[in-house]
């Protein structure tokens, strides 16, 4: 038998099919699978819960005579069969698609950063109040127009990062463990417009008892909760959005050193961080010894630096880690080796200078790019 749902979206109804005479169908129906269906006349169209994508939404002409709730039946008879050619069908399957899966998403979005958030919180880490003017913000590996204007007769920088906020918390308090769940705004450059988000929430955090090993291990445990919840409460409708089934996640991930790999292949970091995405098409992977900000910590008797990220299929990168570097003549000397501006970020060595910082080691969550990983999402 084949079920025919319908839902309603702005005055006009759309079917979907569920399964295809009687063996399941997965992935979106062809207008010719819901043609035979229709015509077959074999189901009755039941209506379904409104403003809910099915597996393959077909537009129809108008509301159907005496269908207004969820359960009300209507016979295949009335459904007319669709003209694909008509531009109107395809706005109006377009809309309905993107209306439909909208609420999804942002339940899933919305359960990401609660299960994250928890997590921590559960392990003792506080959520100061969020600071978004700053006299200088993070420093990155790749070209950023920094975000300045004028707050009280002061020039100030919007945060684009919490970066130095929770090396300061942990390094010149009581407080050991800090998180934020932080907005952030960046201006990149043309080069880089599409690769990274302009405006994005990222759950930073950051902790005194940390170092590097145990601050992935805690970052595995806290995906594997992610990944595995949302498989048993959301599957079915990250099915529908991505068009695959999602996997748990398992643990323990794996490791590359960037550096060791780029010299394995014969090719650039960058290269080479291409094809181990392309090589792990389905589990997320640890890239650590990467050549990056001045905070993370080099060790200098490997000459390795201790940091990670995070990669995950199709969208790479969805986190960024390290232990920290924690003196002034540490952080100015990487700062010196990257070529970044000393005076620029002055008031950060001052305070590093006079006041000195404790070790720590953390890292941030980009909330709306693990949730297009996790739905395989072209943007958010």
């Amino acid at each position: 038998m084949v079920m025919i749902e319908v839902t309603f979206f702005m005055g006009k109804a759309y079917v979907y099919t569920k399964a295809a005479g009687f063996t399941p169908k997965r992935g979106p129906m062809t207008s010719a699978n819901v043609r035979a269906a229709w015509e077959a006349r074999k189901p009755q169209g039941v209506c379904g819960q409104d403003g809910h994508a099915g597996y393959g939404v077909v537009y129809l002409a108008g509301r159907i005579g005496g269908v207004q709730k969820v359960g009300d039946t209507v016979p295949c008879s009335q459904i007319c069969v669709v003209n694909w050619a008509d531009p109107r069908i395809l706005e109006a399957y377009e809309g309905a698609m993107n209306y439909c899966k909208s609420p999804d998403i942002m339940r899933i979005r919305t359960r990401v950063q609660h299960i994250i958030t928890g997590r921590l919180i559960a392990k003792g880490f506080v959520h100061p109040p969020v600071s978004l003017p700053g006299p200088c913000t993070e420093p990155f590996n790749h070209e950023i127009k920094e975000p300045d204007m004028m707050y009280y007769g002061q020039k100030v920088t919007l945060s684009q990062s919490m970066i130095f906020n929770k090396m300061f918390v942990c390094g010149l308090s009581n407080v050991q463990n800090v998180l934020w769940v932080s907005p952030n705004i960046r201006k990149d450059s043309a080069q880089n417009s599409g690769r990274y988000e302009t405006e994005f929430t990222q759950i930073d955090f950051e902790s005194a008892h940390l170092g590097f090993e145990s601050c992935m291990e805690l970052i595995e445990e806290i995906l594997e909760s992610v990944v595995n919840t949302l498989v048993d409460e959301e599957g079915h409708a990250i099915e529908r959005i991505s068009g695959r089934k999602l996997e748990k996640l398992q643990r323990p991930l794996k490791r590359y050193d960037l550096a060791e790999e780029a010299a394995k292949l014969g090719c650039s970091h960058a290269e080479a961080e291409d094809i181990l995405l392309r090589q792990n098409e389905t589990q997320p992977f640890f890239l650590t010894n990467l050549i990056r900000q001045t905070y993370d910590r080099r060790d200098d008797s490997t000459g390795k630096y201790k940091n990670y990220h995070v990669l995950f299929p199709v969208v790479g990168e969805i986190l960024s880690g390290a232990e920290r570097e924690c003196t002034a003549e540490r952080l100015m000397m990487r700062m010196t080796e990257l070529g970044y501006r000393l005076e620029y970020f002055e008031p950060i060595l001052r305070v590093a200078r006079v006041y000195g910082l404790s070790a720590s080691a953390g890292a941030g969550f980009g909330v709306e790019r693990l949730v297009r990983a996790i739905c395989l999402l072209p943007s958010f």
